[in-house]
């Protein structure tokens, strides 16, 4: 058992999302992680590592921050609040 995943389960699973990340919709070189809640235990899908282990954990397994995440980059405030602003590395318009 694997997280949770009885024998033959994780291909199942794989190919019910379609052989790419339950998040990013991504296809890996890799085996993606199983994903799990880790406070109950429950598996949720299979992610590449970057979503699993990065963008997860930064919000940490909350559906509120990444849901503020997407309003974000959907109305970004400062585009907002100031107009379009545009960062041009090592120079300063």
């Amino acid at each position: 058992m694997t997280y949770g995943l009885g024998p033959g389960e994780y291909e199942v699973l794989f190919a019910a999302q379609g052989g790419v990340c339950a998040i990013c919709g991504q296809t890996r070189r890799t085996r993606l992680d199983v994903d799990h809640d880790h406070a109950t235990g429950l598996v949720r899908g299979l992610c590449c590592r970057l979503c699993n282990r990065k963008l997860l954990t930064a919000a940490r397994n909350s559906p509120a921050v990444l849901r503020n995440a997407a309003g974000y980059l959907e109305a970004p405030p400062a585009l907002r609040f100031l107009g379009p602003r545009y960062h041009i590395e090592n120079r300063e318009e």
